[in-house]
């Protein structure tokens, strides 16, 4: 359970992140996860602030533990595979789990008159905050993927600060260096520019069908790179002045964790092809925070076999029932 160690012939870092989210791994997982969709309820949450999130909820049949509360990342949704496989074991091992969809994703464009930025990270504090109050138990738990991870260390970074009964946060490949990882997505294996680019666009022309206050609708035609559409919408839809102070405002590195005061795990890979592991070293020195870091894996893949199961789900049901007995034991 400590390493990862991917069936033979899947060891390849793209491989791994492809098969993660696409192919036959879309039938596996939904199958896998049968009880966890047939027994969810969406709702959605409302922050003091007005903005409306919507997630679903699935309870538990086991002895409960608590709630596990999962984040999906950029141009993901609650019904990403990774977000199904981890949820459908917690599941399992005794939590309600909410699967939580950021603005404007999962198909929520109409629920909220702005746009979906990095930066919003109140509104998930507050929607954090709720689900504990509203469904936590002796040990609640906070999961991310990618910039999903990204949004789940902040979170846990004000945990105690805002008073949010949380008991853990647990982020899978998180995004580190936000113009560190936009530069891998330019310069490296082109098929993940075209990816984002392609699932950002359709985003956006989503929104303009429920928003007609938004006129970018021929300018998004004309951007074809993530430079372009980054430029484009952070100067003209967002309160900052530069690409760069906004990559900068959701970095998590140099002092980024520094009021972590709740037990934190990045569980992440030496092949990310996303996210460099060397960033890790920039991170704040914290006594609260573990780094657990194989060696193979991808970018929130770690599959470890034919059957396309992923490890990952598996390590964050381990990591969750360690600290729980912890809880249990104070």
């Amino acid at each position: 359970m400590e390493q990862f160690i991917p069936a033979k012939g899947l060891s390849n870092k793209h491989l791994q992140s492809i098969l993660s989210s696409a192919g036959p791994r879309k039938f596996f997982e939904k199958r896998r996860s049968a009880e966890l969709l047939t027994s969810s309820q969406s709702e959605v949450i409302t922050t003091p602030q007005g903005v409306k999130l919507l997630g679903s909820l699935s309870k538990t049949k086991a002895a409960r533990k608590g709630v596990a509360i999962l984040l999906h990342g950029w141009e993901g949704c609650s019904e990403s595979l990774y977000m199904l496989s981890n949820g459908q074991k917690l599941l399992d091992d005794g939590y309600d789990v909410f699967r939580l969809n950021f603005r404007d994703h999962g198909g929520t464009q109409h629920l909220n008159k702005d746009l979906f930025n990095s930066m919003r990270l109140e509104e998930i504090v507050e929607a954090v905050k709720f689900l504990c109050q509203k469904y936590g138990g002796p040990h609640n738990l906070l999961c991310g993927y990618s910039l999903g991870g990204n949004f789940c260390l902040r979170v846990a970074n004000l945990a105690k600060e805002h008073n949010i009964k949380l008991d853990q946060a647990i982020a899978v490949c998180p995004l580190l260096d936000p113009p560190t990882t936009m530069n891998e997505l330019n310069n490296g294996f082109f098929i993940y520019e075209k990816y984002f680019v392609k699932r950002w666009k359709s985003s956006l022309f989503k929104k303009l069908k429920h928003h007609n206050h938004f006129t970018y609708g021929d300018q998004l035609k004309k951007l074809k790179t993530l430079d372009e559409m980054n430029e484009f919408f952070v100067i003209g839809h967002t309160d900052f002045t530069s690409t760069q102070e906004y990559f900068e405002g959701y970095s998590i590195l140099g002092n980024g964790l520094s009021k972590l005061a709740i037990p934190t795990t990045i569980i992440t890979s030496l092949d990310d092809p996303m996210i460099p592991a060397k960033q890790l070293n920039d991170l704040f020195s914290s006594e609260w925070l573990t780094i657990d870091l194989q060696k193979n894996g991808g970018h929130c893949a770690f599959i470890q076999n034919w059957k396309l199961e992923s490890w990952a789900s598996e390590r964050v049901v381990y990591l969750a029932n360690k600290q729980y007995q912890k809880c249990l034991s104070l």
